[in-house]
């Protein structure tokens, strides 16, 4: 019967141990949890430390990129403005200076020189919008003027393919207020690329005015027993069509990329940087806009500008 006693007793304390700690032993539990926990802090800080040093270094980077990019194209375009204008005048000029035999080669070097000049100036607005340093410059636009001096560039453009321009555009546009020299950029390079890829076919620029996303209509409200419009925002809409080669859904899912296009076959057989759309997406959106487009393999591409233009009360 003490044996037994005992026995229990001593199974007793065990089960004690067991289920209560000692209190050297939670601490230790503590200890050996702070210390884990430290460790952790230490690690994040030290990552934290060289995420903090990789992000100076790639600001850095992209000032020195910035920098160079700027002072390249200064360098590149200042000789490039000579060639180009030179050229110009021996082919307008072509009797007095008695270059008639050497105009085909002389438009060559004009229309390489005009298309390298493109380049590099694609290239530096790329580089400034990623440094955000490139500027805006926001004005009334007169929509009537820019659209027909855009017209009037493209036309030769239009003509190299055989393509009939056409003017949709409502009358009373109201106000848009926008950087003109980048809006002109951004339309002059929608209607390049719908006359690239439409032969003897029809390019057409549409211009409306829009109200979240519907065509502006007045709101009356009829409870008031008097008519008023609700307050709403008015959008510009520029559309350029046309009646081309169009994109299936793939190729437009890449097409605002930067250094992309359609596909390596339209790549080589057009050519291209594949910058003019990324930039033009990129203007567009600094503007408070966008450039989205619609298009359907064979029958054609529609790319709209739509840029913010007043509220109406």
């Amino acid at each position: 019967m003490e044996k037994t006693r005992v026995a229990s007793a001593t199974s007793s304390r065990a089960h004690d141990e067991v289920a209560c700690p000692s209190w050297a032993s939670i601490m230790r539990c503590l200890v050996s949890t702070f210390a884990d926990q430290a460790a952790i802090a230490i690690e994040n800080v030290r990552l934290f430390d060289e995420i903090q040093d990789k992000s100076r270094q790639l600001a850095e980077a992209s000032e020195r990129k910035s920098q160079f990019l700027a002072s390249m194209s200064h360098e590149l375009r200042t000789p490039l403005n000579a060639i180009i204008g030179l050229t110009e005048m021996m082919v307008t000029n072509a009797a007095r200076f008695g270059t008639e035999k050497a105009l085909e080669p002389l438009r060559r070097v004009n229309a390489a020189g005009t298309h390298l000049l493109s380049l590099i100036n694609e290239i530096l607005d790329l580089s400034k919008i990623e440094a955000g340093k490139l500027e805006l410059n926001p004005e009334p636009v007169n929509l009537s003027r820019l659209i027909d001096e855009v017209i009037g560039t493209a036309g030769q453009l239009a003509e190299k393919n055989k393509n009939r321009l056409v003017v949709e555009a409502q009358e009373n546009l109201g106000a848009l207020t926008a950087d003109s020299m980048r809006l002109r950029q951004i339309m002059l390079n929608l209607l390049s690329n719908a006359c690239k890829f439409t032969k003897e076919g029809e390019v057409a620029v549409r211009v409306r005015k829009v109200a979240d996303g519907r065509e502006w209509i007045e709101l009356a409200v009829a409870d008031s027993g008097i008519g008023m419009t609700a307050e709403r925002r008015e959008w510009i809409e520029l559309a350029v069509a046309d009646s081309g080669i169009g994109m299936t859904a793939e190729q437009q899912a890449k097409l605002f990329q930067d250094f992309t296009q359609a596909d390596s076959l339209t790549a080589r057989r057009y050519g291209g940087t594949g910058l003019g759309l990324a930039i033009s997406r990129k203007l567009a959106r600094m503007m408070g806009g966008d450039v989205t487009v619609t298009s359907e393999p064979g029958k054609g591409s529609v790319f709209t500008v739509r840029l913010p233009g007043g509220a109406n009360t």
